[in-house]
């Protein structure tokens, strides 16, 4: 049993799979040990298993030759013998021997059914496996052929829309440069927002002094003083809100172009 575990075997496996099973084994310790030492360790406990299995196997081929070579003496001394004085002793030993016979057949043709079995199996593990790799291959190929057909899609719509680039493209540099402008006043009108709201407040005081003193009002000056006020206020927001706009704009039509 132990000798069995060590190779990874059945005890009904043939010699044929205990050879393959220790060879496999002597190989994996080779190429995963890289000391030769630890490696000859291993390999030594695996010769051992192997060498003991053999030798009990040939033991027990022995002794099964060594039965049926004593039956088939002891037939042929029944036979030869005491053919005349004890027939049906004879007969019986004789029944014993094919009985046994078709035992072994019987095994033997178990045996080669689980073979069989198992080679069935192998084959229908095999043919899904080959299955699944051609299913495979043409989802791979059916990929493959949607990618084509969308470059080719992508091909052919942007030469259609080569003219209508090269029409937006002077729009793009202009856009640019209204989009450039913009920022320098809107940095101009945040200065001089606050400049015109102090000239606002320092006028619409000054006045409002005069008339403490006895001048005459002048509305108009008021309402310029205001519309001043209101402007500075929200010029910087709006021309803000421009850029914004006109950048989005721009780079929507960039992308489309490039």
């Amino acid at each position: 049993m132990e000798h069995y575990k060590i190779l990874g075997v059945d005890e009904n496996a043939s010699m044929e799979e205990i050879k393959k099973a220790y060879e496999d084994k002597v190989n994996k310790f080779k190429e995963d040990i890289e000391d030769e030492r630890r490696a000859k360790s291993f390999i030594k406990v695996f010769d051992e298993a192997y060498e003991k299995i053999k030798e009990a196997r040939e033991k027990n081929q022995n002794k099964q030759t060594v039965i049926i070579d004593n039956k088939v003496e002891d037939l042929n001394k029944h036979l030869n013998g005491s053919c005349y004085n004890d027939n049906s002793n004879g007969y019986e030993s004789f029944n014993e021997y094919e009985q046994e016979s078709t035992v072994s057949k019987e095994k033997k043709r178990a045996s080669s059914k689980s073979t069989s079995i198992r080679k069935q199996k192998r084959s229908k593990e095999k043919s899904t496996e080959d299955r699944d790799d051609i299913k495979s291959q043409k989802q791979s190929k059916r990929d493959n052929n949607k990618k084509v057909r969308s470059n080719r899609k992508n091909s052919s719509s942007s030469r259609a829309q080569l003219p209508f680039k090269i029409l937006l493209m002077p729009i793009i540099a202009i856009l640019s440069m209204i989009i450039f402008l913009c920022k320098i006043l809107n940095i101009i009108s945040w200065v001089a927002s606050k400049i015109i709201i102090i000239a606002a407040i320092a006028i619409s005081a000054i006045h409002g002094y005069q008339i403490y003193i006895g001048h005459a009002i002048q509305y108009k000056l008021f309402v310029l003083c205001a519309v001043g006020f209101v402007v500075s206020l929200f010029l910087p927001s709006i021309l803000k809100i421009l850029v914004s706009t006109l950048s989005k704009v721009n780079n929507k039509l960039k992308k489309f172009v490039f």
